[in-house]
């Protein structure tokens, strides 16, 4: 029997215009409404009531139970047929994807389940809820930096900063050649219908199709499917995200099928400690590996102002601007995110230092928005999200001190000069500043294992 293939989530970052993430609100809104209406449905039938979801969403005044006597929870097929009802009554699916209904759905009947007919019963999703939507295939690639989201705006394009590992990216092509493939022969039958049947609906939708489909740009070739390389899923979730100290941020969400065998376990068992910075994006340490990776450009990371703004340069041209300068940032850096992305997984243990980003901002410091800028942050999601599948344990140590630490006799000194090494006042160590730190940080992660 062939192995089950496992589900990777990898985000990327998007940045919606101020009305597309009104749009995107007004969806979450949606979401949430229809949610508060079948958690009252629930309480309901909790209570013994026997009215239907259409009835109780239809009563804002249902009073909500915390009783259990009578609690038996529908089958998820149950609840949706009830949705189902109640959706197209009260125009719920207008404004909102349909797999964004459906994934609230189970996601509620989930936390009702797992309640396992505890006293309280789970209350309505408050309103201050982050926004997370589940919109599958409304969501397509335009071109390697823009999304087209349907339901977003009357331009439906979203500028992305679609940062991936090569083989994900390759993935993510192939499954949008399909849909464009399947979406082609769907025009030819429509144009077929219209010219040899005459008929007016097939005219009106193939109009109304590839007047949508316009603005789409021309993708990358996919290349060859590999035997073994990840398959994009049709999951794909549009979320808001705040409070890990980088700024406030949508992001989407990707879904990829991964074969057990290409996912090879790590082969040192050994602890690497990996400090990443501005100047070297990776220094790494560990029993046989010392490495300090130059930045592989000198140019600035934040776009030059636009001094000769023509009247045809407008917010999209702008959008797309910006999205193409972090993009090629980006993948100059490519290369060395997939070899430092091999060095760890190769690890039984990675340490690295628990980010304090907003501290960057407080010190007037661009380290957060370089990171993120270049793609130095969706590699930390990449190895968090990757390293379960390998076996690989990833420690975050404490950041203090360890750019003014000694690796060799743990005296704490001043922090080097920018590009100088490091030099212990106290024992005389000489070291580049960052493999220095990358060494106090290893140390760090083998005291948290218990092995030094």
């Amino acid at each position: 029997m062939p192995p089950r293939p496992k589900t990777l989530i990898l985000p990327t970052t998007i940045h919606p215009s101020p009305e597309q993430i009104h749009d995107l609100q007004s969806m979450w809104s949606a979401v949430l409404t229809a949610q508060h209406a079948v958690t009252a449905f629930l309480h309901h039938r909790a209570a013994g009531g026997t009215a239907t979801l259409l009835a109780v969403a239809s009563s804002p005044s249902q009073p909500i139970t915390a009783s259990t006597a009578h609690l038996q929870l529908p089958t998820l097929a149950q609840l949706e047929a009830e949705f189902r009802v109640a959706r197209d009554a009260l125009g719920w699916s207008a404004t909102v994807p349909a797999s964004a209904l459906r994934w609230m759905l189970a996601a509620t009947l989930r936390e009702w389940r797992a309640g396992g007919g505890a006293p309280a019963l789970p209350r309505p999703w408050p309103r201050t809820r982050p926004p997370h939507l589940q919109l599958d295939h409304a969501v397509q690639l335009r071109d390697d930096v823009t999304l087209e989201i349907a339901g977003v705006g009357r331009e439906l394009a979203v500028s992305a900063d679609l940062f991936l590992p090569h083989t994900y990216w390759r993935a993510l092509l192939r499954h949008q050649h399909r849909r464009n493939e399947a979406h082609r022969a769907h025009l030819e039958r429509l144009e077929a219908r219209w010219l040899d049947q005459a008929d007016a609906t097939a005219a009106a939708e193939l109009f109304a199709r590839r007047a949508r489909s316009a603005r789409r740009g021309t993708l990358p070739d996919p290349g060859r499917e590999v035997a073994g390389a990840p398959i994009a899923r049709e999951r794909v979730a549009i979320r808001h995200v705040d409070g890990d100290g980088l700024p406030p941020r949508w992001i989407a969400e990707w879904a990829f099928g991964t074969s057990e065998l290409a996912l090879r376990k790590w082969i040192h068992d050994d602890v690497l400690g990996l400090d990443l910075g501005y100047r070297h994006p990776f220094a790494a340490v560990s029993s046989h590996h010392t490495i300090l990776v130059p930045r592989p450009f000198h140019g600035e990371f934040r776009p030059p102002a636009l001094t000769d703004r023509r009247p045809w340069v407008g917010r999209l041209e702008l959008a797309r601007a910006r999205a193409l300068h972090r993009r090629s940032l980006f993948l100059r850096l490519l290369p060395i995110y997939e070899a430092q992305l091999e060095l760890a997984l190769n690890h039984r243990v990675v340490a690295l230092e628990a980010m304090a980003w907003a501290g960057f901002a407080r010190r007037h410091l661009a380290f957060a928005d370089y990171a993120q800028a270049v793609g130095l942050t969706n590699w930390v999601e990449w190895l968090g999200e990757l390293a379960p599948q390998h076996g690989v344990q990833v420690l975050t140590v404490p950041p203090e001190y360890t750019s003014r630490t000694c690796s060799r006799c743990g005296h704490i000194g001043k922090r080097p000069r920018s590009g100088r090494p490091f030099h212990c006042a106290q024992c005389g160590h000489v070291k580049a500043a960052d493999v220095n730190a990358a060494a106090v940080i290893r140390a760090r992660g083998q005291r948290l294992l218990g092995t030094r």
